[in-house]
């Protein structure tokens, strides 16, 4: 079964990926890791919405006449929620951005930050709309039974209706939890191969998703496994950069230092560890995609390699694949404006990525000394 014979070969596309070690490119890394989100899109409990469990509901013994006063919480609510939302969205903007960053990136061996995201603006867009639309519609299905009890009864509501309610979300997030991770590790690179917009891609891919159900059965349990394995190491080590943290702070003199500048470093440290495991989770759904259709195969070159008989990776100082595959654009690597490791015009999807574009004032640019242009001294292109 390819869900499970990909878990191995992920280890080795995963190893030629990040070896050697160039803190350069680990560090970009760990900023994409940072929006996309670590251990795969977050902890295994936002795979069931909350975990499998759920709030407890209420026993038998249990009071369910105590009440909340709706009138005394509405307002903070609010406010949260209108807080939540806008950083919210601007880092679910980010974030759906950057998947196709990192998915340019596994595919090539080499991460360009800049260049891969002016790329990839349109398909990064097309994904945000349709996160935000999922998201609405997982809103409407909770939001309605929410405000029907809040009307329907008296300033008051039961814990009881509350517990109801909580049992109505664990279906509901574990649903929209399996469609947003389909559509963020099979989907989103659908787009990518075949330059379609989302619900192009889910037609394209739906066929291969319908065809081949029991090895994405298979996939997202093991996933889930995989999470909660990767959750318990990740939040052991967490636990081991902490302590020296906490301990410095005893120290008077040191403490207002160490608080400023550890919590960045721990916050490093994290997204650090979070890199390989990132990376091997988004290997290993790329692995199952091109094994059950070659057609969606978005790294048939690493898969090549680890197997045997494929390209190696080039002993350049900047790593990537020796091959003549075709790229995005079915053109040949190699062939046209060197300048694209893809061989392709960057204003492909209406993102203009001209030489006009790397000597802003942005920020990115020569200003800075972070050239977005094709020298090695560009650590961020």
């Amino acid at each position: 079964m390819f869900a499970i014979d990909d878990l191995s070969d992920a280890i080795d596309v995963t190893r030629e990926f990040l070896t050697p070690v160039r803190l350069w490119m680990w560090l970009k890394l760990a900023l994409l890791v940072f929006f996309v989100g670590g251990a795969g899109f977050g902890s295994p409990t936002s795979f069931g919405g909350g975990g499998f469990g759920g709030e407890p509901t209420p026993g038998p013994g249990a009071d369910l006449g105590t009440s909340v006063n709706v009138g005394e919480v509405l307002p903070v609510v609010i406010a949260v929620v209108a807080v939540v939302l806008v950083v919210g969205l601007t880092f679910l903007f980010v974030g759906s951005l950057f998947e196709f960053t990192l998915l340019e990136s596994l595919r090539s061996g080499e991460v360009h930050v800049r260049r891969y995201t002016k790329r990839n603006v349109g398909h990064g867009t097309r994904l945000f709309g349709f996160r935000v639309a999922l998201g609405l519609v997982g809103l409407v299905l909770l939001g309605v039974p929410v405000l029907a009890i809040v009307f329907s009864t008296s300033e008051t509501v039961s814990l009881g209706l509350i517990g109801l309610l909580v049992l109505l979300a664990i279906p509901i997030g574990i649903a929209f939890a399996i469609v947003d991770r389909l559509t963020t590790v099979f989907v989103a690179p659908t787009m990518l191969k075949h330059n379609l917009g989302v619900v192009a891609a889910w037609k394209r891919f739906w066929p291969t998703l319908r065809g081949h159900w029991t090895e994405y059965v298979v996939y997202l349990l093991l996933v889930w496994v995989l999470q909660l394995v990767f959750t318990f190491v990740t939040g052991i080590l967490f636990v081991i950069l902490l302590i020296p943290f906490l301990l410095l702070l005893l120290i008077p003199v040191l403490g207002i230092l160490v608080l400023l500048l550890g919590l960045p470093v721990i916050l490093l440290g994290v997204l650090l560890i979070q890199v390989p495991i990132v990376t091997y989770l988004r290997y290993y759904a790329l692995l199952v995609l091109g094994d059950t259709d070659t057609d969606l195969d978005l790294i048939p070159d690493q898969r090549a390699a680890v197997r045997g008989g494929g390209p190696d990776r080039t002993d350049e100082p900047g790593g990537g694949w020796n091959t003549d595959s075709d790229g995005p654009d079915g053109g040949d690597y190699g062939q046209g404006d060197t300048s694209d490791p893809w061989g392709r015009d960057e204003s492909q999807n209406g993102n203009d990525t001209d030489s006009s574009d790397r000597d802003d004032d942005t920020g990115w640019g020569d200003s800075n000394g972070w050239d977005d242009g094709d020298d090695e001294d560009d650590r961020w292109k």
